[in-house]
């Protein structure tokens, strides 16, 4: 029997700005871009083909005919990726009442950082700060909504679309000038900071992942900082200690505890894969620092302690996409 085969989309974003890694003598282009997520290289299996087509910006592209089974859009970022997204849209339209479609992109739309704040408020143990979506152009347009919508310093300010920390600061007082960036009318959020440092002074940031609805573990990141990324990370030794404790912990201490918060956004969101980064204290309450399909999530690095954890979310995208794209 011959295998069935999944179609992956990807999607140019709507700058069209990409990163060209290297011009083959045949004329082709290999390039790298953010705002999709990197999937079907790692799902290599014995169930399913894999292909993929590019989004990209223009009204008169052409989808490829070819013959498949299930499609899973792999375009996950809302602010840069209008464009391809809707093109996406236009074909889930057309060919969802025929075979599985998973990501739809109208629900991936709907997850920017102020529409997760919306979406998720009531679920017992989340807090989602307030977040909200803003077009300055000078300071004082900044410091006018922090005034109107009710915030209290220190408040998050970020540009939209951006990741992993870059455009990020934390604002303490209403003297931030924010010359590094371009207040010309550009997306950016403000969201409420929220002080998650444990009694020890450590911040601990998780990256979930959820597959179909069921939540795994990627890693788990301890710093200093409040601004938690691989760079600000607590020494190799201490920050073992700490991950150690969470890997082994997770699956059977954690995960059931955390499970009915996870169905819950799952309900809502309706995704079939998505990402959460939180901090997950004590009593197992999970504050949220961000929601989406659009974060990294396999990689070709070297062994870590959450290897065996990254194999069981690999494991569940292929089941998933093998048991629903019959």
């Amino acid at each position: 029997m011959a295998k069935k085969h999944i179609l992956f989309i990807n999607g140019i974003p709507d700058d069209g700005a990409l990163k060209i890694d290297q011009i083959h003598k045949n004329g082709n282009i290999k390039w790298s871009g953010s705002g999709s997520a990197n999937l079907i290289n790692f799902l290599k299996n014995d169930y399913f083909s894999r292909s993929s087509i590019i989004m990209d910006t223009r009204k008169d592209q052409k989808i490829p005919r070819q013959m498949i089974h299930g499609v899973f859009n792999q375009i996950s970022d809302p602010d840069t990726h209008k464009i391809s997204l809707q093109k996406t849209e236009d074909f889930y339209q057309a060919v969802s009442k025929h075979l599985p479609f998973f990501n739809p992109p109208s629900l991936v739309m709907q997850t920017t950082r102020d529409n997760i704040y919306r979406m998720l408020q009531g679920i017992d143990k989340l807090r989602v700060p307030k977040t909200v979506k803003i077009q300055p152009r000078s300071p004082s347009d900044i410091y006018e909504v922090i005034k109107n919508e009710k915030f209290e310093y220190p408040v998050i300010f970020r540009q939209a679309g951006d990741h992993g920390g870059i455009s990020t600061i934390r604002v303490d007082n209403d003297r931030e000038v924010f010359s590094p960036f371009a207040l010309d009318g550009r997306d950016y959020y403000l969201t409420q900071f929220v002080d998650y440092t444990d009694q020890e002074g450590i911040y601990g940031k998780y990256r979930l992942v959820v597959v179909d609805g069921e939540v795994y573990i990627r890693h788990a990141i301890f710093s200093r900082e409040w601004m938690v990324h691989a760079g600000s990370q607590l020494d190799k030794e201490e920050s073992q200690k700490y991950k150690k404790a969470i890997a082994n912990r997770f699956t059977k201490e954690i995960k059931p505890r955390i499970q009915p918060i996870i169905t819950e956004i799952y309900h809502r969101l309706k995704l079939d894969y998505f990402g959460i980064d939180c901090n997950i204290d004590e009593n197992m309450n999970l504050l949220i620092f961000e929601i989406n399909a659009n974060m990294n999530v396999f990689t070709k690095s070297k062994k870590t302690l959450f290897s065996k954890h990254i194999e069981m979310i690999r494991s569940a995208l292929v089941e998933m996409l093998r048991d629903k794209g019959k």
